[in-house]
């Protein structure tokens, strides 16, 4: 068997350099693989410093983006300068792989032919014991987690176990998994969430698996970079983005139901707080960006694989057990 050749995309903006250094250096020494990285810097407010040392070297592709428009415009860049016909590796600047993770999820996804991506075994970087994801997971009403996180790792996943769709902090994809003609690119319409639940939902809607490589572990600094944003921010992100990835990809009745849902928790929010004033804007945003949308909901094939409830029992007995305060699992 030949090794598996994979370009890796790390994202970073504003990011520290020793941070950054760590993933880097993770994913180089990665073995049982031939791995190139395509760095790319977002746009960072400090001008890339935590790029700019690999400049350099043999093994990463630095692109520099003028603007920032957002994880998955990054993305997107990184995409446009993969070496043909490797498979993808999406990693956060904030994680580090087992040297033997990107390996094993390569022959996960070359065990699974009908998987499209395959999703390890994240763990809390400072709760090592605790999972951060095994995938992805979405709620009828549009709420979306990582799966099991919070959790202490007890085998609640089986190598091989289908989920519902990878989580974007760690992931290796078919190489042609972001084609028009397969899933296609990540929708830059979020800026920031929702990305990979939009991804997973088209992927389910074409009949594409994504399987767990849950011997493949990965150790994740939840939210490093996006805690700086502020918890509001992050809320008001959260919030508008629920009710635009709804719109665009649940069936219509689905999709009505979890506006609903929404809009009257927002309302009570509104009386009650907390973010009284971000969840307006939330809703407000969520309406000035409905039309472009539809618009992309009438683009997508008319038929679907997986029902909407299908995709739901997923969640099925899963809670987010994590403080997105303190960035912890809850006691």
């Amino acid at each position: 068997m030949s090794t598996p050749r994979v370009t890796a995309i790390v994202v970073v903006h504003g990011a520290a350099c020793a941070t950054v250094a760590a993933c880097m250096q993770s994913l180089l020494d990665s073995v049982g693989v031939d791995v190139h990285i395509v760095l790319v810097d977002n746009a960072s407010p400090d001008g890339g410093a935590a790029c700019a040392p690999w400049q350099p070297h043999e093994r990463v592709t630095v692109v520099r983006s003028a603007t920032n428009g957002g994880f998955a415009a990054g993305v997107n860049q990184g995409l446009a300068r993969r070496r043909p016909g490797d498979l993808v590796m999406l990693l956060n600047d904030d994680a580090t792989v087992a040297p033997d993770a990107v390996a094993l999820c390569a022959i996960a996804l070359a065990d699974t032919p009908s998987a499209v991506s395959v999703a390890p075994r994240v763990m809390l970087a400072n709760e090592p014991d605790r999972i951060d994801s095994v995938g992805v997971v979405i709620r009828p009403n549009g709420e979306a987690f990582n799966a099991h996180i919070g959790q202490v790792w007890a085998k609640q996943v089986a190598a091989g176990d289908e989920v519902f769709g990878p989580c974007f902090s760690a992931a290796i994809f078919r190489p042609d998994a972001f084609d028009t003609g397969t899933v296609g690119l990540l929708d830059e319409r979020y800026h920031l969430y929702y990305e990979d639940i939009d991804w997973a939902l088209r992927a389910q809607r074409a009949g594409l698996r994504t399987v767990a490589a849950t011997d493949a572990v990965v150790w994740h600094e939840h939210a490093a970079s996006a805690r700086l944003l502020g918890e509001p921010t992050r809320y008001e992100l959260v919030q508008r983005n629920l009710l635009l990835c709804v719109a665009k990809n649940f069936t219509g009745r689905a999709a009505s139901k979890a506006w609903a849902s929404r809009l009257v928790v927002h309302a009570k929010g509104v009386i009650t707080g907390p973010y009284r004033i971000r969840r307006v804007r939330s809703v407000s945003r969520a309406l000035v960006g409905l039309p472009s949308a539809l618009n992309a909901r009438r683009r997508l094939p008319a038929r679907r694989f997986r029902a909407d409830a299908e995709l739901f029992a997923y969640a099925d007995g899963l809670s987010p057990n994590f403080n997105s305060d303190t960035y912890r699992s809850q006691p």
